[in-house]
């Protein structure tokens, strides 16, 4: 279990760079934060069931599972930063149309293109760590810190707007607050896409034939997993994801049912917030004494436990105390989830990687809440908080008895 392990010796990353990939990633954040309380209760006052209410939140997985491979190709071969300024002039304008969305399936409709901006905007942040910050922990870890700014600021702003305002505002907040990405994106440099695009002419693929979808690289990224050592954090990573969505989510259905209001739902964000910003600050140090497998599996372990005993927790102050908790398990785990695959994919192929990982986590992120609904349908939502932390643990379990009995996969990555 132990592993010390060092970053080489820091490469100078310039402040612009610092500031575009931070900020894309705190406004991407926003974005997802915001919509986190919004939707849930904007769905709610159309009382779906609750398989409906799950396929909600299932949709905005449903493009990037086929096409995030797809989108990390682009950014190997365009650039990060032409990719980034599409997602984020759609994420702004996009949430816009929620308001007017009164009909349940119109809001399915919509979560598929919003869900697929926001996605793609954070596999371009993480992807960016490795085009532009030399994959290092260091800066992967400053990324988890900094977000947790929108996460810090968003859902109680959210939740306010919702309570004082209505929708409207709400929805209008959500698009103002993810427009600061498209500043962001054009502070990248544009070398990098640049000498790709050369690449590309020369091959001979022009104009619309350069953004179409090629099965070689998705042949290439799913070939990735043939390293053990890729396909572990793969799926550890899919495991944090299945933790939101069940957040994102039931979650927040569960404290609407308590009596609990929008605003007090978004100032739970806070202390989960100020958890994972502590805990993502101890990455780096704590790598350097412990395998990054065994910190991943551990924190995100205990992450998606503590969520799925939501039920039990009967007082205000509990969910506080385990939110700050379980978004710290996610903050120690989130910097060694990016740098590990970035590591072990090589340089030419860290797009495609982010994005196999893209495709991972949204089948988790699909499978979670239609899986909790159709359970909640058949045993009740509080048994449905149970059986999939249950269903977690077990596999998680299995992991860790494959790392203890192959210590060369744990220590895979590490150098």
């Amino acid at each position: 279990m132990q592993s010390p392990v060092k970053d080489d010796k820091d490469e100078a990353v310039s402040l612009r760079v610092q500031t575009a990939v931070y900020g894309i990633g705190v406004f991407n954040s926003s974005l997802f934060q915001i919509g986190s309380v919004i939707i849930p209760l904007h769905a709610a006052t159309m009382n779906p069931s609750p398989l409906m209410f799950g396929l909600v939140f299932a949709a905005a997985h449903i493009l990037p599972l086929f096409f995030s491979i797809h989108a990390g190709a682009l950014m190997d071969r365009l650039g990060a930063r032409r990719v980034m300024l599409v997602c984020m002039i759609a994420s702004a304008l996009l949430p816009f149309f929620y308001p007017a969305a009164t009909w349940i399936w119109a809001l399915v409709f919509l979560q598929l293109f919003l869900g697929f901006a926001e996605s793609m905007g954070w596999l371009g942040a993480q992807t960016m760590i490795g085009q532009f910050m030399h994959g290092k922990t260091l800066y992967a870890g400053r990324l988890s810190f900094i977000i947790r700014i929108a996460q810090l600021a968003a859902p109680p702003l959210a939740g306010a707007t919702w309570d004082f305002f209505g929708p409207w505002a709400a929805f209008s907040l959500m698009g103002f607050g993810a427009a600061g990405g498209i500043f962001c994106a054009l502070l990248l440099p544009r070398h990098a896409s640049e000498l790709a695009a050369g690449e590309i002419t020369a091959s001979g693929r022009k104009g619309f034939g350069r953004l179409m979808p090629r099965m070689s690289d998705y042949v290439t990224a799913f070939g990735l997993l043939a390293s053990p050592a890729i396909a572990l954090v793969v799926l550890l990573g899919s495991m944090m994801h299945m933790g939101n969505a069940v957040q994102g989510s039931f979650y927040v259905a569960w404290l609407n049912d308590m009596g609990i209001a929008g605003t007090a739902i978004g100032l739970l964000s806070p202390a989960a917030a100020i958890g994972a910003a502590i805990f993502s600050l101890l990455t780096a140090p704590l790598h350097r004494h412990v395998s990054g497998f065994w910190i991943v599996l551990l924190s995100l372990w205990v992450g998606v436990v503590l969520v799925c005993i939501t039920p039990l927790l009967t007082t205000y102050f509990m969910l506080q105390v385990v939110m700050f908790l379980r978004h710290g398990m996610n903050g120690l785990a989130q910097p060694l989830v990016i740098t590990l695959v970035l590591r072990g994919s090589g340089r030419n192929n860290q797009g495609k990687a982010v994005g196999l990982r893209g495709t991972a986590n949204r089948i988790a992120s699909i499978a979670s809440p239609l899986a909790m609904g159709a359970i909640a349908e058949v045993a009740g939502l509080e048994r449905a908080f149970y059986i999939v932390g249950i269903a977690v643990s077990l596999v998680m379990a299995a992991v860790a008895v494959y790392l203890w009995r192959n210590p060369g996969v744990a220590r895979a990555g590490e150098e």
